[in-house]
């Protein structure tokens, strides 16, 4: 980031959040929205405090100090309004990466207890989310064990290594496997619901399809599995148009405690916070478990716009969002933090190692 010309000018960040909420006050639909917006949350930075090849770590901060895991210094998290707390009651921004498709994450980035390890001493890393694969060849609907064995990897890796992970149904069309997705969250909350490091996120992307009518309805069903099990983790709720319309969630939220919506942005098509705004102003707390600096199409095509990520990333900062970024994983998209081939699983990652929007995540992440 340049040097500010003028010592006394405001922040990005700030200039952001008050561009988004001009923008907000302009919006004919603004009127409904009148509560208060989050404020800014404690970050985790990493343990490590011997620099490393590729930089700088994250510095141990005073909050954390040296040794000091996530789950040490946040504990059980919960929701108050728009925001996320810690267990002292005061806010939280997690941040990380999500996973590929575990069922075409064919090198186990996201599987490696030494690589989270690694990033959460050096990257700064709070949270992990485990995008777990539904409908293709391979996935969870054909494959349940092999679906199960990498996702239990992944939570128990978390638990061992002190941060926060998200179970992901990553499932375009949820609703219509809803008896499914009632049994695996019942699963996955028996055997893991007493660990403060579990958030469970039941919907990842819902299409052109009713809030009211189609998602809430599965939402309902599904966290009530949950809840006989575990009375108390987040619970992260994904909305229409591709976990878009976080807003229209908001107007008729569902009922419960410790619950956050989902949205999605990547930053070369997606530019507006208004609709978050919106959605906080009327007390939905939101998480945002996938962005990245990309198109849509998560990099196939186009180029980063980072000028647009870095506005995203300052609100988000802004607004103590928590997110997890797409993907940790190598291949020629953009989206990918590694290239095709050439980069360690275990961690260790140089400059050299990364490419696409990796070194913007990693530098968002331990900033």
């Amino acid at each position: 980031m340049q040097k500010l010309l003028n010592s006394h000018a405001p922040p990005v960040a700030l200039l952001v959040a008050i561009t988004a909420v001009a923008a907000l006050a302009c919006d004919p639909g603004s009127n409904e929205t009148t509560g208060p917006l989050p404020t800014s949350g404690r970050v985790f930075k990493g343990t490590s405090s011997t620099p490393g090849t590729a930089g700088a770590p994250g510095a141990a901060g005073a909050d954390s100090g040296p040794g000091v895991t996530p789950v040490e210094m946040f504990g059980q998290l919960s929701v108050e309004g728009p925001q996320l707390l810690g267990e002292d009651g005061k806010p939280v921004q997690l941040r990380g990466p999500s996973s590929m498709w575990l069922n075409w994450e064919s090198d186990g980035y996201a599987e490696s207890f030494q690589a989270l390890e690694w990033m959460r001493d050096h990257w700064s890393l709070s949270v992990i989310r485990a995008a777990m694969g539904v409908e293709p060849a391979g996935a969870y609907l054909s494959d349940p064990d092999i679906a199960l064995a990498q996702v239990t990897t992944i939570v128990e890796n978390a638990i061992e290594a002190g941060v926060y992970v998200i179970i992901d149904w990553h499932d375009h069309t949820a609703h219509e496997h809803e008896d499914q997705a009632v049994e695996f969250f019942a699963e996955m909350a028996r055997r893991y619901g007493e660990y403060p490091n579990v958030l469970y996120e039941t919907f990842n992307e819902p299409q052109q399809v009713s809030w009211g009518v189609d998602v809430k309805p599965y939402h309902e069903a599904v966290v009530a599995s949950i809840r006989r099990h575990d009375p108390d983790n987040i619970v992260i709720l994904g909305t229409p148009s591709w976990s878009q319309l976080v807003d229209d969630a908001a107007i008729d939220p569902v009922k419960g405690t410790n619950l956050m919506y989902t949205l999605h942005f990547y930053a070369c098509d997606h530019t507006s916070q208004s609709r978050a705004l919106r959605a906080m102003q009327r007390g939905a707390a939101i998480f945002v478990t996938e962005w990245g600096a990309t198109k849509a199409d998560g990099g196939v095509e186009g180029d980063l716009c980072l000028d647009n990520a870095r506005q995203w990333t300052d609100w988000m900062r802004t607004f103590g969002v928590s997110w997890t970024a797409w993907k940790l994983d190598n291949c020629s998209d953009l989206s990918c933090y590694f290239p095709s081939s050439g980069a360690p699983i275990d961690g260790g990652w140089t400059d050299a190692h990364l490419s696409g929007h990796g070194p913007f995540v990693r530098d968002r992440m331990r900033e």
